[in-house]
């Protein structure tokens, strides 16, 4: 009789497929880790654009009130007479800081917005939970002349 050898393998991996395997779902779970943490940042980047187009909206409110106010005595117009642009940027300029600067606008935010805001913010950067996660703040520059006020979004 003769013996009858099987080329057959065992079923099973073998330890290398078992270690490719391991490898490949490891580098598969990476990228989806990794696409969820952008996501979170993402958004929060989403939201600070939105909190700097909130601020830029209170800004151009804040001139557009000031513009119409009729209730100070406009030293070149006269009492009762709205201000200049002009009177209103020398106003804006002559408020130093950014959260000075805020002050001015927040009446024109509701009461929620503008406690959150001064909750995070320093005199010299206004700031929000989104904003320190994409580790930006918001500022108010001076207004430069021949232009209209502008709210930025900064890195720190």
């Amino acid at each position: 009789m003769t013996a009858h050898h099987s080329s057959r393998r065992p079923a099973g991996f073998t330890f290398i497929e078992a270690l490719m395997t391991i490898a490949i779902m490891g580098m598969m779970a990476t990228l989806v880790v990794s696409a969820f943490s952008n996501a979170g940042t993402d958004s929060a980047r989403i939201v600070s654009r939105q909190q700097q187009a909130t601020l830029q909206g209170a800004l151009n409110a804040w001139v557009n009130g000031e513009a119409n106010r009729t209730d100070v005595i406009n030293a070149t117009l006269g009492t009762g007479r709205p201000r200049t642009i002009a009177q209103i940027q020398t106003a804006y300029n002559a408020v130093s800081g950014n959260l000075a600067r805020f002050n001015l606008i927040s009446s024109y935010l509701d009461s929620n917005t503008s406690s959150y805001f001064t909750t995070y913010s320093t005199a010299s950067q206004i700031k929000s939970d989104a904003l320190n996660t994409t580790k930006q703040y918001i500022a108010f520059p001076d207004w430069a002349a021949n232009s209209f006020p502008q709210v930025t979004l900064n890195a720190q």
